[in-house]
């Protein structure tokens, strides 16, 4: 990889954290809006206050993830910008399509879809759970 693939590969990842960063994370509404009340007055208000928690809180969990990743491709281009691009697991180059579409990624599509073989996979059935 040439050091203006890498600047362009930096400044990928700089934008992104950017973006990620300005869109900030997902706020979570507390089910009871009136500290007066003891309950909520409707079970369907409950339960979707609840799945609305349970969304957001995942989404500030991926976004963590996120910026996790982009922290550790940016620190391994500043620290050993010839690893970038390489494969963590089997130490081949990452191709170029895979790396321009997600720069922050650390594995081959290969060795990623052996860490997590179901990602990317539909239930056949509504009771298949394997």
């Amino acid at each position: 990889m040439t050091p203006k693939q890498r600047e362009a590969f930096r400044a990928a990842l700089v934008a992104l954290r950017d973006e990620t960063v300005a869109a900030g994370p997902q706020k979570i509404e507390p089910n009871r809006k009136d500290a007066a009340q003891v309950g909520v007055a409707d079970e369907d208000e409950q339960a979707l206050g609840e799945m609305m928690q349970t969304l957001a809180s995942k989404r500030n969990e991926q976004q963590a993830r996120l910026l996790a990743q982009i922290a550790r491709a940016l620190r391994k281009l500043a620290d050993s910008p010839d690893d970038y691009g390489l494969c963590e697991d089997c130490e081949e180059e990452i191709p170029d399509k895979r790396l321009k579409l997600m720069s922050h990624v650390a594995l081959c599509a290969e060795c990623q879809a052996k860490r997590d073989p179901h990602r990317g996979r539909s239930r056949k059935s509504i009771t298949d759970y394997e």
